[in-house]
């Protein structure tokens, strides 16, 4: 075998490595402990009322966006299932992610492995089988799926780096959003309470700061 084969051989057995590498870590089940988090690990999210709301505007293409902020809002728990939506959707430019989390005895990997989630338009839809120990009722109290507007670029990629089954921390507000492009207007509004279930029953975040095993952004 002469030098350039032998070269050849191990450069393909470091891509393979490295292949292996990335998807065991896609593929691991997430037990970080957070640091420098002020909130129990995977306890219920707190939401605390803004007596005054909060407007936040940001320019997009095209367009503009008016951010109400009505409710301080932190959560921890586990990515139950995430979706990137097309900026070409007039919302998607200002709320580019879909974030299903869930915290309280859903953290466990065992429940984990009986629930499946399937996410279709900005709908998340939950199944769980035989062996799951929680009912319908008890799974609703203790997921949600949050519509994600990023507060900067740096908080953006820290969305953008989560995988299914992390542990994250959420801080930031709940928000209504009105996007304003030339004749077209769209409004989308946050849900204020944990126990709603179907269309509307999402929590839209504005999120000021999120931690994982990938970094604390903010």
């Amino acid at each position: 075998m002469n030098r350039e084969e032998t070269n050849y051989k191990i450069f393909k057995i470091i891509v393979i490595v490295l292949l292996l590498l990335f998807f065991l870590n896609r593929c691991r089940f997430d037990n970080t402990v957070l640091k420098n988090v002020d909130m129990e690990p995977f306890s219920e999210p707190v939401q605390k009322n803004l007596d005054e709301k909060k407007i936040v505007q940001q320019n997009f293409k095209d367009g503009l966006a008016y951010v109400t902020l009505v409710a301080k809002y932190k959560m921890y728990g586990r990515v139950y299932a995430k979706r990137y939506v097309p900026s070409k959707l007039h919302l998607a430019s200002i709320v580019p992610y879909d974030v299903t989390i869930g915290w309280g005895d859903l953290k466990s990997k065992d429940v984990y492995k009986t629930i499946k989630t399937v996410m279709s338009g900005r709908v998340v839809y939950w199944f769980y089988n035989s062996k799951c120990p929680l009912n319908e009722k008890e799974i609703n109290s203790m997921m949600s799926n949050n519509h994600l507007i990023p507060a900067n670029k740096n908080v953006k990629k820290g969305i953008k780096k989560l995988r299914k089954t992390d542990v994250v921390y959420i801080e930031g507000y709940l928000a209504n959003v009105s996007i304003h492009k030339p004749h077209i207007i769209e409004r989308s509004t946050s849900s204020l309470t944990r126990d709603d279930t179907g269309l509307g029953a999402c929590e839209m975040i504005y999120v000021t700061r999120i931690v994982s095993r990938h970094g604390d952004f903010s």
